[in-house]
């Protein structure tokens, strides 16, 4: 999925995102509480409407390509119900008591009207279908039919990094064996829905060469680290079981030390950025890759190494990052800088050359750091 313009309204809370074009690699930029991470979290929700959920107060206005290359307009609307405890204590969830009615909705596929809905009525390629559910969007429900089915695997390409979910967690799986069996080449493990862990665990067990090409990436990063495995504990020989079964650990080997370090003992860094290289090798082909300040939990070399590796990534990867760490900002060349802004409710984010930047990279981010909404972030 590439997505190339988006604009979001939830009137719930009068929060409005002004239509955003977004580049192979865009890098959000600006003050804190501006609505970086809310932009993010903007396109997540989008995502989890093509899922099936049911958003109060949501507008939404999407355009992206597919793999295959066809090109979608997607937009709709949920009612407005007004305030609801449950949105206080569990934001954009749309676990509510009485979930929200969509009250229009239309799919453009190259151009051509596909979709067109109102409160009442579906028309689907110029024919009315029966009656199908209110509270869920046409993408869940037409997801079997080919010219949408296409646009609803696609959300399944957007993954999210925002540091805040336990990265040493190994998900206990009662079908890995047979998942194992399944996924042999690499393109069925980057294909797979599974997590990136899982995704490893597969990889170092059925595709060496390419789980070799993410340990030397990894040991570019941390020199005095000779080896990765992903494979179950062993003590004196004999291998743990957990939970009555053998569980795969990610371990490391740095050098001059005898013993295997396993990923309760790793760095968050060091696992943090083991986790980011193995994203960006067996992450599928087009795959929408969100992260919420990039700089956390990395030392300063993690940070250039991961950098470049993004910029320089392929596989028709698309980036939308948000970050205020200097290294990061002045890595990532200006032109892929949006700075955003906000005024009241109201969020905007400026392309770089609004504002005149020095080809430079330095001068560029010194003339970044020194603007007023920079440093602010709220026009008046």
């Amino acid at each position: 999925m590439r997505i190339k313009k988006i604009s979001y309204t939830d009137k719930t809370t009068g929060w409005d995102l002004q239509p955003l074009s977004l580049d192979k690699l865009t890098l959000l930029v600006g003050a804190s509480g501006v609505g970086k991470t809310r932009i993010l979290q903007s396109i997540l929700n989008i995502k989890k409407i093509a899922g099936g959920a049911s958003l109060n107060g949501i507008c939404w206005h999407i355009e992206f390509s597919t793999t295959n290359g066809r090109e979608y307009i997607w937009k709709g609307k949920f009612e407005d119900k007004g305030f609801s405890v449950e949105s206080v204590f569990s934001p954009d969830d749309e676990e509510e008591t009485e979930k929200a009615r969509i009250e229009s909705e239309q799919v453009f596929i190259d151009g051509e009207v596909v979709v067109d809905r109102d409160d009442q009525d579906i028309i689907f390629n110029g024919h009315k279908t029966v009656r199908l559910s209110k509270n869920e969007s046409i993408i869940f429900l037409l997801r079997e039919e080919e010219q949408i089915k296409e646009a609803h695997q696609e959300f399944d390409k957007i993954i999210f990094d925002d540091n805040t979910d336990s990265i040493r967690h190994f998900a206990f799986d009662d079908e890995i064996d047979e998942k194992l069996k399944k996924h042999r080449s690499i393109r069925t493990i980057r294909e797979s829905n599974e997590n990136i862990k899982l995704k490893l665990y597969f990889t170092c067990k059925n595709q060496k060469e390419s789980f070799e090409d993410i340990v030397q990436a990894f040991i570019d990063v941390f020199p005095y680290v000779e080896g990765v495995k992903v494979e179950p504990l062993q003590h004196n020989g004999k291998r743990i079981h957990l939970f009555l079964r053998e569980m795969p650990f990610i371990q490391i080997k740095e050098k001059g030390i005898e013993q295997w370090i396993p990923e309760t003992r790793m760095s968050s860094g060091m696992l943090r950025t083991l986790m980011h290289i193995a994203e960006l090798y067996l992450c599928a082909d087009s795959s929408l890759i969100l992260i919420d300040e990039f700089e956390n939990s990395l030392g300063i070399n993690c940070i250039d190494e991961l950098a470049q590796t993004i910029v320089s990534a392929e596989r028709g990867l698309q980036f939308i990052i948000t970050s205020h760490h200097p290294y990061i900002i002045n890595n990532i060349k200006h032109t892929d800088w949006k700075i955003v802004t906000r005024k009241g409710g109201a969020v905007v984010a400026r392309n770089a050359s609004d504002f005149n930047f020095d080809k430079s990279k330095h001068k560029a981010f010194t003339q970044l750091i020194n603007l007023d909404i920079y440093s602010e972030g709220v026009e008046s």
